[in-house]
């Protein structure tokens, strides 16, 4: 249990940024061999059956078919505990100088570069002729109910989302 509990906090400490499923199959069956190319590929084709992340549903299946619930709970702890400690520890940060108009400042420079950066992508988009006037609409009403009128952001997500998600059914059947 040990050792299951150390690899996938290892994992969980280095596999920033998505892509945990190619780390986990690097680690899982390349590097230790503790489970197959056909298992690994059978808990993969069933976690994606299911909604939530990956990483999380193929660390809990492959922790459960090497130690049953309790090796599915010390590898889904394994790969939680480091990335939890660093939001806490980020959080802990913050907390005592989030009150100094430096720390604002500097966080509303990253925010503009953020929405800078979202430009760029959405403008690449455009030229490449993916995104239809709808997509352009809703993105659109985002930055100006949260960027413009600093509306919070949960109510203009809560009313955008199922506008966006109708629209693209309806692109979807039209096709």
């Amino acid at each position: 249990m040990a050792r299951i509990f150390v690899a996938f906090l290892r994992l969980g400490a280095t596999s920033f940024g998505g892509g945990t499923a190619g780390w986990l199959y690097r680690e899982m069956v390349l590097k230790r061999r503790w489970i197959d190319d056909r298992s690994f590929l059978a808990m993969l084709g069933l976690g994606q059956a299911m909604p939530g992340s990956n990483g999380i549903k193929l660390t809990v299946l492959i922790g459960q078919n090497l130690h049953g619930a309790a090796g599915a709970a010390v590898a889904l702890i394994g790969l939680l505990m480091a990335p939890f400690a660093i939001v806490l520890a980020v959080g802990a940060a913050y907390a005592s100088v989030g009150q100094h108009g430096l720390v604002h400042a500097m966080l509303d420079g990253v925010a503009a570069a953020v929405i800078g950066l979202t430009f760029a992508t959405g403008l690449r988009s455009i030229a490449q002729g993916t995104p239809g006037p709808a997509a352009i609409v809703i993105a659109a009403a985002t930055v100006l109910g949260v960027g413009v009128l600093r509306w919070p952001m949960l109510p203009v997500v809560a009313a955008l989302a199922p506008l966006s998600i109708a629209l693209a059914l309806l692109k979807a059947r039209r096709r």
